[in-house]
């Protein structure tokens, strides 16, 4: 998930760099869409047998949000087709690079339809596509076309502006508070869609905006919610995917407006309303359209007069006056007789941007970066005067903040630095954003002052964190996955006194440092406690994708299986994810079925020690401690203490003594370790990993030392060779006795 890791790429390199280490040394599309397109090019033929459609989704289906509401869409097209389509989803892809291996395997596995939910999925599905001409893709939210691939994307700004007419109808303190994701064009084009319904209803309310920097985030969205309940707001919206906002609210007898789903549902009558998609229909259009061979690339973008966006049931609580008052702007909006942004209408710096009589293009609300008059908060830039100034032809730029005096300041004077911490997944995991954040708490009992956000999608969406947190001042910040390095290096550039840490990337900069460790020790270690505790000789491995890291833990971890045990035989499966709990759990319950008896992951939830309990068969973990989950079959798990980089790095850029100088360390340096073994494994078993174990930090020992074979029968490594990092880093060859091959 979050390391990426694209070492099979990028192995020279980095490598080179540990060398001479060594040696000392959901953004909107730009332009304005339509609502049909027709490629000039030939589309793919028509689809024979069940249709095969495939959902990718960047968060999990139970957020009752985003990818919930994607969902239910995959669930109408089953339910109207039939028997005549089979669908299939992946949910926690990241933007980037994993996406497009998601994308990738679906289309080599012969699906006719494959829908991506993220903007950040745009290039990835582009790429895809062109790869493969004769299936269909769909892609939310984005611009980019092919004659096998198009855009869909919803006017959401129309029912925000009318869940605005019921927050203005009830507010009493004249509050009304809105929980917002990040400051883009969809974002605020919703806030100011929503201000003006307030304002409509009660030309005294304000409408008061708390950035969280999230679209997943529940402790964030909740802690949002209740400071601006703290302000005085008595109705909470929310452009966010959890109930969390709307939760807060209603512990305080609150009003809410809720966002993606009907939350009413789930919350309560304190949910008055809120902005809903429905995707169902849209999907089954294109799907009707790939079944009868009537495809045609387009460009949606599709309003209420659609049905893909639409208002949630009322709440018991809306007066019958208000409900009928704003069913009525309903069917004028859904009727085309009137819209959303329309003058008169005035910006949040007091200037009329839009003169009576005038509606501004699609272009224009596609690019919006600044507040309406009744917004209290900050956008990234001022209203200014339409009229005579040419629709953008791009989304324009965030502004561009300057690293605060304060920050410099504090450097200077040699105090522990202000330390923030970007991660990819959510914090509760037990995998690998845990097991970073379990380093930044270390740095709080050193007294350091730190803030993370979770669930930051890889591409725009960490770029704008990352600027966020460097414009608040932060002197350190850690970017905690791959998919985060050229957003890294974007705004270290626009930061120079900001020291930057990127885990497992390979660029650096000036002010930018990268670090990762070398986890095949752990798994090597593991592999011992598997080989001789399993009884039928066939050990399963959840392999989250084929990646050079990925690739040599599984190596390290068979030769650690058959150092005890020159009978066992691993099996992989591979799920290309890395943190997907129903797809670990159904990986775990193939291979226990298929008679393995120790199930180890790599992947980062713990589901499959869940099942393993429960099938009376052993596993290993990963990232952290967990045997508590399972405490009858976990036997151990490599573990990551990345307090040990975090403190350094802490205490350097306090005394000033900061570098660069890329870190790749492992047992040795306390970066790695092993969790304790389950005190059901003979002592005999724990002496020898203990033995092993000091061999690998005192360098007297390392596992891809000669004679390897790969398990073609292949020598690799020759005896009395070893693999170098070079080799290490660009691992893509399995060794002998484990089964099957590295996906391609």
């Amino acid at each position: 998930m979050l390391r990426n890791r694209m070492w099979m790429l990028l192995s020279l390199l980095l490598a080179a760099m540990l060398v001479f280490a060594a040696c000392g040394g959901a953004e909107e599309p730009a332009a304005e869409p339509t609502t049909a397109a027709p490629a000039a090019a030939d589309v793919p033929a028509e689809s024979e047998g069940p249709l095969q459609v495939a959902f990718v989704y960047v968060a999990p289906i139970g957020d009752l949000g985003w990818s919930w509401a994607h969902d239910q869409g995959r669930q109408f097209v089953e339910a109207e087709l039939g028997d005549g389509v089979e669908t299939a989803f992946v949910e926690n892809v990241p933007e980037g690079p994993d996406a497009e291996r998601v994308i990738r395997d679906f289309a080599q596995r012969g699906y006719d339809l494959i829908i991506t939910t993220s903007f950040g999925y745009m290039d990835p599905t582009l790429t895809v596509a062109e790869e493969f001409p004769d299936i269909h893709f769909v892609h939310v939210s984005g611009f980019k076309t092919a004659p096998n691939m198009s855009t869909a994307f919803g006017r959401m700004y129309q029912p925000r502006y009318l869940s605005g007419l019921v927050a203005g109808s009830m507010t009493e303190s004249n509050i009304v508070g809105y929980v917002a994701a990040f400051p883009i064009p969809e974002v605020i084009r919703g806030i100011n869609a929503f201000t003006l319904g307030v304002k409509e209803a009660n030309p005294d309310a304000e409408v008061r905006v708390v950035w969280t920097n999230t679209w997943f985030g529940p402790p964030q969205e909740k802690e949002a919610a209740e400071a601006l309940l703290d302000q005085g707001a008595d109705v909470i919206a929310q452009h966010q995917d959890t109930t969390e906002p709307q939760k807060a609210a209603s512990d305080r007898d609150a009003y809410g407006i809720s966002y993606n789903s009907p939350m009413l549902d789930f919350v309560g009558d304190a949910v008055l309303t809120g902005p809903v998609w429905n995707w169902g229909p849209v999907y089954l259009s294109f799907a009707e359209s790939v079944i009868d061979g009537s495809w045609e690339t387009q460009q949606l973008w599709g309003g209420l007069d659609t049905g893909l966006v639409d208002l949630a049931p009322y709440s018991p609580n809306v007066p019958a006056d208000v409900i009928e008052m704003v069913d009525a702007k309903k069917a004028a909006l859904t009727a085309g007789e009137t819209d959303v942004f329309c003058g008169p209408l005035t910006g949040q710096n007091g200037v009329e941007f839009l003169a009576e009589g005038e509606c501004m293009t699609d272009a224009q609300m596609l690019n919006m970066d600044w507040f309406v008059d009744g917004v209290v908060g900050d956008a990234p830039a001022d209203a200014a005067p339409i009229e005579g100034q040419p629709a953008p032809e791009a989304a324009p730029a965030e502004a561009a903040p300057t690293a605060t005096p304060a920050a410099e300041e504090e450097a200077m004077s040699g105090e522990l630095p202000r330390v923030a911490f970007v991660y990819v997944g959510p914090v509760g995991d037990l995998g690998w954003s845990y097991a970073h954040d379990q380093g930044r708490l270390a740095l709080e009992e050193m007294g350091v002052e730190t803030a993370y956000s979770e669930l930051v999608g890889e591409g725009p969406d960490a770029a704008r964190v990352i600027r966020t947190y460097a414009s608040q001042g932060y002197d350190l910040i850690f970017a905690t996955s791959f998919g985060y390095m050229d957003s890294v290096i974007e705004v270290a550039t626009e930061f120079p006194d900001v020291k930057f840490e990127h885990a497992t990337g390979y660029q650096t900069a000036d002010n930018v440092g990268i670090y990762d460790g070398r986890g095949y020790q752990g798994w090597y270690l593991a592999g011992i406690v598997a080989g001789e505790m399993t009884e039928s000789n066939v050990i399963g491995y959840i392999a989250p994708y084929p990646i050079a890291e990925v690739v040599r833990n599984l190596n390290a971890f068979a030769l650690g299986a058959q150092s005890v045990n020159p009978d066992v035989e691993v099996r992989p499966v591979w799920i290309f994810s890395w943190f997907d709990p129903p797809k670990e759990r159904e990986a775990a319950q193939a291979l226990i079925d298929a008679g393995v008896d120790v199930v180890a992951r790599e992947s980062d939830s713990v589901e499959p020690d869940k099942l393993a309990e429960e099938a009376g068969v052993y596993a290993i973990g990963y990232n952290a401690v967990s045997s508590d989950v399972a405490p009858n079959a976990v036997l151990t798990a490599p573990i990551w203490d990345w307090r040990v980089i975090y403190e350094k790095k802490v205490q350097d850029v306090a005394n000033g003594t900061w570098t660069n100088e890329p870190i790749w360390w492992g047992m040795a340096e306390g970066v790695l370790d092993l969790a304790p073994i389950a005190d059901f494994v003979p002592e005999e078993v724990k002496a020898n990993v203990e033995a092993q174990k000091a061999a690998i930090i005192a360098g007297e020992f390392q596992p891809f030392c000669g004679p390897i074979n790969d398990n073609s029968g292949e020598t690799r490594v020759a005896e009395g060779e070893c693999m170098d990092d070079m080799a290490l880093l660009g691992f893509d060859w399995l060794v002998e006795g484990v089964t099957g091959e590295i996906p391609q």
